[in-house]
């Protein structure tokens, strides 16, 4: 159970069959499922999720989300889900699978690390673009130059951008939900990504697992990807050609097709 210091979580229910829980990155809205929800709901019960709202607190480690998560299946009556988590939702997809293997029977990491230090920075051209990432979001500045800003940063590939034509949904995703948590919530994702370390772990997930890298991804270095694949049993791997970090709302066809061959192939 989570404490008094969480303030909610928001989700969309949507569909029957064999569920499937979403859980989204660090701006944490369940609305950056929408095209897979779309694609999926004809044949499961998908239920995207915003990632869990706390206040900050220094202690705070992503078995907390994990929790809330699992609170959230409780009140819906879903026993055991499919659990799929892009960047840090993937972190607490790792912990469900893990700690709570009995709700999670199955798992597709988007775009994700198993430990704190796999990310991609360094002295290179993705640190500069995602340094100007950060001018984009100063108060001052119009919708027009922001959006100028971003579309500069995404043909660097910077922070969680990209170069497709997608990259303009993500804008759009972002102007609208990327600040609704407000800096706390920010601050306490920050605070429980900090604490991750599932490396020595993955081997004890025992259910199917699709890890999905987008190529053009350069904010989790491709260590990670190969840490999930070598480590995890029954991982499967699928690459999003010309994909970046949050692949699976620039090139949501690609992503729902490599998904529901997955699904299809493990029985899901």
């Amino acid at each position: 159970m989570v404490g008094d210091d969480f303030r909610g979580i928001s989700y969309s229910d949507e569909g029957e069959g064999m569920a499937i829980i979403m859980l989204p990155g660090m701006e944490g809205s369940k609305e950056f499922w929408r095209p897979q929800q779309e694609a999926l709901r004809e044949s499961h019960r998908v239920v995207a999720c915003d990632l869990p709202l706390f206040r900050p607190r220094l202690s705070r480690n992503i078995s907390d989300y994990a929790c809330a998560v699992i609170d959230v299946m409780d009140s819906l009556e879903v026993e055991r889900a499919v659990v799929v988590g892009e960047s840090l939702g993937g972190t607490v997809a790792q912990e469900l699978a893990i700690v709570h293997p009995e709700r999670v029977c199955g798992l597709v990491l988007v775009n994700t690390i198993d430990h704190r230090n796999r990310f991609g920075f360094g002295l290179n051209m993705f640190t500069l673009a995602t340094i100007v990432h950060q001018f984009a979001l100063l108060p001052f500045l119009t919708d027009r130059a922001r959006r100028r800003l971003l579309g500069w940063v995404g043909r660097h590939r910077g922070f969680v951008m990209d170069p497709t034509p997608g990259n303009e949904r993500l804008i759009d995703y972002l102007f609208e939900y990327g600040t609704q948590c407000g800096p706390g919530g920010y601050l306490d994702r920050m605070i429980a990504g900090s604490t991750v370390s599932f490396t020595d772990r993955l081997a004890g997930i025992g259910v199917p697992t699709l890890v999905i890298r987008g190529t053009e991804d350069r904010l989790v270095r491709p260590e990670a990807v190969l840490s999930f694949v070598g480590r995890i049993p029954s991982a499967e791997l699928a690459l999003i050609e010309g994909g970046g970090h949050c692949c699976s709302h620039t090139m949501p066809d690609e992503t729902n097709a490599a998904v529901v061959a997955w699904l299809e192939n493990v029985g899901l």
